[in-house]
């Protein structure tokens, strides 16, 4: 089993190091699997009603994949079905409301950079992984890096922020986003406003995901994470 170790701390960019020593990962092994209870909001568009969720994720580490299975509520009571998947370097987002034809099924090459781009972001919840090869950095300054990692045929790359703490304050990031029949790129981002004592581990626990469009920002969802459980 994998452990996170001062050396591997030591070759990271700074507020890297600062984040996982603030975390007190060291020596703590490296999740094999990592499962994530939310709940939250979320919206198709700045028009549309807020949906309430809840949410269980499950991710592996190498290789990277993720499977998030979120209940859709209405008035407390289960509308609708999400899952959005990432397996074999594949993403496929699929949404069904109760009693209707599915209203999202995107698969395909842009669907495989976002959902890449997701697991890299979503790191944040099993962050020992960043001490080790499938993580790449580059440093940027005393309170930011770029990691990167390869899922499948796709790279992808985000900017990690920090406060001087070590907490991850945001996640900044281009990524495709569905649009009508298509894809457009766009700059993506997920502010964190809260972190929480998980497992003897501070992790984010609250935040949102956020789109930059030429109109302003669209918020689209906003999640609490209530657990964070690691296996082997």
């Amino acid at each position: 089993m994998v452990t996170v170790t001062e050396e591997a701390l030591s070759e990271l960019p700074e507020p890297v190091r600062r984040s996982l020593q603030r975390s007190a990962l060291v020596g703590r092994p490296v999740p094999g699997a990592v499962t994530v209870l939310q709940d939250g909001r979320i919206r198709s568009s700045a028009e549309a009603k807020w949906l309430r969720f809840k949410a269980r994720e499950t991710y592996t580490i190498d290789p990277p994949g993720f499977t998030w299975r979120a209940a859709l509520k209405i008035g407390g009571v289960t509308a609708g079905r999400a899952t959005d998947t990432l397996a074999a370097g594949r993403g496929r987002m699929h949404v069904r409301l109760l009693g209707l034809k599915d209203i999202i099924d995107a698969t395909g090459p842009e669907m495989d950079q976002g959902s890449a781009m997701r697991w890299l972001n979503e790191t944040m919840w099993f962050p020992a992984v960043w001490a080790t090869d499938v993580i790449r950095w580059q440093p940027i300054d005393d309170d930011s890096a770029i990691g990167s990692t390869t899922v499948g045929e796709q790279a992808v790359e985000a900017e990690f922020q920090f406060d001087p703490e070590g907490r991850l304050i945001d996640f900044r990031a281009d990524r495709h986003r569905a649009i009508d029949d298509g894809f457009e790129v766009r700059p993506w981002r997920t502010p964190i406003t809260e972190h929480a004592n998980f497992n003897g581990i501070r992790l984010p626990a609250r935040g949102s995901g956020v789109w930059e469009l030429d109109d302003g920002d669209f918020e689209y969802i906003q999640i609490r994470v209530t657990d964070v459980r690691y296996g082997t």
